[in-house]
């Protein structure tokens, strides 16, 4: 008789996350989705993974520790526009 494999441990596949977002914002993206919720979050699940697949390390540390890394290279590419 063949040995099974160990088991996956059971339950959901995704953690759930809540998000807090302010009243326009919300107001904006129910609008989008037409007020289904499922589309609602499929919308909001998007446009984090996309916002993640763009960034860097750096950033996501940055926005851990108070975004004054990100407010440095936006300072930095201001300049080099300019000159």
């Amino acid at each position: 008789m063949a040995r099974r494999g160990r088991r996956k441990k059971g339950g959901p596949r995704y953690k759930k996350v809540s998000l807090s977002l302010p009243k326009r914002l919300y107001s904006i993206l129910n609008g989008i989705a037409m007020g289904d919720d499922r589309k609602l979050n499929r919308l909001i699940k998007g446009i984090i993974e996309e916002k993640l697949q763009e960034a860097t390390v750096a950033e996501l540390e940055a926005y851990i520790s108070g975004s004054s890394l990100i407010e440095e290279e936006e300072e930095e590419g201001s300049e080099n526009k300019e000159v």
